[in-house]
């Protein structure tokens, strides 16, 4: 692409794109990190109340995307073409992204986006992960294309420059101007020859028209209500939950030490007695604060449902009673639908990251390869007794290699299972009855 033609698409296309989507994130993030709109307060306010706001503020929208991002982890990628897996799982290992997965899946939660490019470089291809901040891909039918047409990169170059690459199917443009796109300047080319650019959109829910929704978008309005909620518990608690004693009918002190020893004369621990006829003391009742208390937890509670967050991580309750890894289980099903949904949509995402290691790194029909599968790991809650029951009807009653059942043991990775297959192929009492005929000397045992 000629220097004129990337000043004009980053000027008149990418950037305003860009920074449209940019303020938006930074709407999310703020909203994410607790670092958002505070709660109402009246107009004559000391700062006594603002001290109550900054308080009231109970950030869940980040608990939220938390609890999501414990919970998918891929362990590993099975491509369709066996004799690809070791080549490809080297990119994999070297560029990180067992540990820097779980930055690309915060990034999708907070703004329903995220890239991942993936540059030729040596010994592998380098990967880079942005959030929807600071990268733009442009498709022509944002709905159905895997690969886009172009792509933007902002990069912070000084306080008031920013450089921007701009990624066509041949080469990565580097320009330089302002944070907002003001006074382009071509600096230089980096071919790749890829033959596409080189970047994997990663999302979340995406609608027919390929617009993408994150977690932070829809919970705001909720999250609102919570800190408003808060905010006027906090304020009644403390300036109208507390019991008032009144004195009527008695003379005004005249002097200090008259007012200092009716002060005395009300402490706790002494008798009050009344000398005038028209004396009466009682007291005023503190506001009760269960309605403000009950108005949060319901708010906690929309935010669980729409969030499909199971209850008792939200409110610190769960609405399921009953004891034991079944009534969790129960609680969290529709956490668990939510986390497989978000897998469906990233698993297709790791597959066009590993055709495109592969086509970088020449591996033999990497690129061609769609039946690659991830493996996921399982969050579901179950206890140990109930795996092992299931597992083991599976194996004696429906006749299922045991081996094959290693994987869905929870919390065993790939790698101890690959151990624990050579260990069991190099067992010297296997070997031996295995060369007196028996085909599978462990069939029963």
């Amino acid at each position: 692409m000629k220097q004129a033609s990337v000043i004009e698409l980053a000027h008149d296309v990418l950037i305003p794109q860009l920074n449209r989507e940019r303020d938006a994130q930074i709407v999310f993030d703020a909203w994410a990190k607790g670092d958002h709109v505070k709660a109402y307060k009246p107009r004559e306010a000391s700062t006594e109340y603002e001290g109550l706001r900054e308080k009231a503020i109970t950030p869940l929208i980040g608990l939220v995307i938390r609890i999501l991002a414990q919970s998918i982890e891929m362990r590993d990628y099975i491509p369709g073409i066996e004799s690809t897996k070791d080549d490809l799982m080297d990119v994999w290992r070297r560029n990180a992204m067992g540990m820097r997965q779980k930055r690309l899946y915060r990034a999708v939660f907070r703004g329903g986006v995220a890239y991942s490019t993936l540059l030729p470089g040596d010994p592998v291809p380098v990967s880079k992960i942005y959030s929807a901040k600071n990268a733009l891909a442009v498709y022509q039918d944002p709905e159905a294309d895997h690969w886009p047409e172009f792509g933007i990169i902002r990069e912070t170059a000084s306080n008031k420059k920013s450089h921007f690459l701009v990624i066509d199917g041949d080469a990565v443009y580097r320009i330089e101007g302002g944070h907002d796109g003001e006074d382009l300047k071509y600096i230089e080319e980096q071919a790749h020859d890829v033959g596409l650019p080189p970047i994997v959109r990663f999302t979340g829910e995406m609608d027919d028209e390929g617009s993408a929704e994150g977690e932070v978008e829809r919970l705001i309005p909720i999250q609102g209500s919570i800190d408003q909620a808060k905010f006027d518990l906090l304020m009644t608690q403390t300036f109208a939950s507390w019991k008032i004693r009144v004195l009527t009918g008695m003379q005004k002190p005249g002097t200090q030490e008259e007012a200092q020893q009716q002060k005395l004369v009300l402490e706790r621990d002494r008798l009050l007695i009344l000398e005038g006829e028209q004396s009466k003391a009682f007291t005023l009742d503190g506001t009760d604060l269960e309605g403000y208390i009950k108005a949060g937890t319901a708010s906690k509670q929309d935010l669980a449902s729409v969030a499909q967050i199971a209850q008792k991580a939200i409110v610190g309750s769960q609405s399921n009673t009953s004891d034991g890894a079944e009534a969790q289980a129960a609680e969290e099903w529709s956490t668990q639908r939510k986390i497989k949904d978000y897998e469906e949509s990233f698993a297709a995402s790791w597959g066009q990251w590993f055709r495109l290691a592969g086509l970088e790194q020449g591996i033999a029909n990497a690129w061609d390869d769609y039946a690659g599968v991830c493996d996921w790991r399982d969050s579901t809650i179950r206890s140990m007794s109930q795996m092992a029951d299931a597992l083991g009807k599976i194996a004696s009653q429906l006749g299922v290699p045991k081996q094959e059942l290693w994987d869905l043991i929870p919390d065993i990775s790939p790698d101890q299972v690959r151990r624990w297959k050579e260990v069991l192929a190099n067992d010297p009492y296997r070997q031996m009855l295995e060369g007196l005929g028996d085909d599978d000397p462990f069939a029963d045992g």
